[in-house]
């Protein structure tokens, strides 16, 4: 796997590719079959079997060191990235056809995102894919400094540590309007 596989991929020059695949063909079964099924319509089908395929043939997914890049597109590319640091969670998703064959789809959710912002739709072994993110995942948030510019330190906040501080601010914030109803009496 280099990146001269990919002309459309840019690596800084301490990147590695640790991942890189295709959707399998057969998670496309169910588009084909109704493209054969609607070829007497019209040649519809053809249209359909023509553009699942070529959109099969021009999507790819790379996982390097430092980002996760999805390329689709058949008249255009469209080239989307999203680096780890960012990653908030993983998961996958395989029907039954795709636990009988093994392949299913990945996807990624990234804080601050609403709900799942990429999917490797029709992956190869997802889990195996979903581990690789996970692992550069957790490599780079352990090997990040925890120190500030300012000297002070980075801590990691859990649920139960944010649902204190968020009392505490609710707290304040009624502790600071009642001073400012008292100041406005007066």
């Amino acid at each position: 796997m280099s990146a001269n596989e990919y002309d459309w991929l840019v690596l800084e020059s301490d990147e590695e590719i640790l991942w890189s695949g295709e959707p399998e063909l057969l998670g496309y079964a169910w588009l084909f079959a109704m493209g054969i099924v609607l070829i007497p319509v019209f040649g519809i089908g053809i249209v359909i079997i023509a553009s699942t395929y070529l959109s099969l043939k021009n999507t790819a997914y790379v996982i390097t060191t430092e980002s996760v890049f999805k390329k689709t597109g058949i008249l255009s590319r469209k080239i989307t990235d999203i680096g780890h640091e960012n990653i908030q969670d993983t998961g996958y998703k395989q029907g039954i056809v795709g636990r009988y064959y093994e392949f299913g789809t990945v996807q990624i959710s990234t804080a601050g995102g609403s709900g799942v912002e990429m999917s490797l739709a029709y992956v190869p072994d997802p889990l195996n894919v979903q581990s690789q993110l996970d692992g550069v995942a957790t490599k780079r948030s352990s090997a990040e400094d925890t120190s500030t510019p300012d000297g002070y330190e980075r801590v990691q906040i859990t649920g139960a540590t944010l649902d204190e501080l968020i009392t505490e601010m609710r707290a304040t914030r009624e502790a600071l309007e009642s001073i400012e109803e008292r100041l406005n009496e007066d």
